[in-house]
C-alpha cells in the first residue's frame, strides 16, 4: 500500500494542477483544473471553494474523477474516489498554507470559504498510451 501511494504523490507532485471531473448540477459532466495540496495519514487532500459551483456539484453527487497525464512518456494516471467534507480549521489552515496559489485567492491564512476534502474508496488507475506499459489498477 506504501508504494502505490508513493507512485500517486509522485505523480501528483510532478503535476500539481490536474482536471478534476465531477457531474454538473445540469446532469452533464464537466472537467476542471485542480490542485492536489498533499498527502496526510495515507489520504489524498485537496479543496474547494464553498463560493464555488464546483462545491455544489460535489456536494449533489460526491463522486469524482481526477487526472493528469505526462506528456512525453504519455503516462497517465486517474484517480477515482468519493469525496468526504472535513470541517476542520487547522486542515483549513493546512491546506492554504501548502499552497500560494491558494494563498494569493484568500489573502487569509484561514478563510472559512476554503473546504478542505479527501477521497473515500480511492481507485487509481496507472497506464501510458505507449504499448510498452501494462495498465495498473489498485485501491489506496
Amino acid at each position: 500500500m506504501e508504494e502505490n501511494i508513493n507512485i500517486v504523490i509522485r505523480m501528483l507532485k510532478k503535476y500539481p494542477m490536474q482536471y478534476i471531473g465531477v457531474i454538473g448540477r445540469d446532469g452533464k459532466p464537466k472537467v476542471k483544473p485542480f490542485e492536489f495540496k498533499f498527502e496526510e495519514g495515507g489520504k489524498l487532500w485537496f479543496d474547494v471553494m464553498k463560493n464555488q459551483e464546483t462545491y455544489n456539484e460535489i456536494k449533489r453527487n460526491p463522486y469524482i474523477e481526477i487526472t493528469v497525464a505526462d506528456r512525453e512518456t504519455t503516462q497517465w494516471i486517474r484517480i477515482d474516489g468519493k469525496v468526504r467534507f472535513v470541517d476542520s480549521p487547522d486542515m483549513r489552515r493546512k491546506i492554504i498554507a501548502s499552497s500560494p496559489i491558494l494563498r494569493g485567492v484568500c489573502g487569509s491564512d484561514d478563510n472559512s470559504d476554503v473546504q478542505p476534502f479527501t477521497l473515500d474508496d480511492v481507485t487509481v488507475e496507472l497506464s501510458s498510451l505507449d504499448t510498452g506499459m501494462e495498465r495498473r489498477r489498485f485501491e489506496l
